[in-house]
């Protein structure tokens, strides 16, 4: 695993095993403003977007990652609830979804043309 926060090292993992499969992805991450305040640069309702937005012959997943005792804030709850009512699949992974085979599974029937019906925790 990579180091740094829990939800980084899992990233990388999902990325990693995108790639092999040939499903793409798309991740915002932060920068560094002048101030030295770490910020992403979003318009409009932007703030809370999830963090990998994975496509593939299956359709669209739209994932949060954290970490095992991480919890989705307000923003991140309200994208999740408006991608779900638009009929998106809207989950958040952890940790524990990698070691149990979920994430793998959700990813090759993406890769597969049919995806698994998200829940989450």
């Amino acid at each position: 695993m990579t180091r740094g926060k829990p939800e980084d090292a899992l990233q990388t993992r999902v990325i990693d095993l995108c790639r092999i499969l040939g499903l793409h992805t798309a991740h915002f991450r932060p920068g560094l403003t002048q101030t030295g305040r770490w910020r992403t640069a979003v318009g409009g309702d932007g703030k809370g977007w999830p963090d990998l937005t994975i496509v593939g012959p299956g359709g669209v997943l739209f994932r949060e990652l954290k970490s095992e005792r991480g919890s989705r804030t307000v923003e991140q709850r309200k994208w999740a609830e408006w991608l779900t009512e638009a009929g998106a699949d809207v989950a958040v992974w952890k940790p524990r979804d990698w070691d149990s085979g979920r994430i793998e599974t959700e990813l090759r029937a993406l890769r597969r043309g049919r995806v698994v019906a998200g829940y989450d925790h």
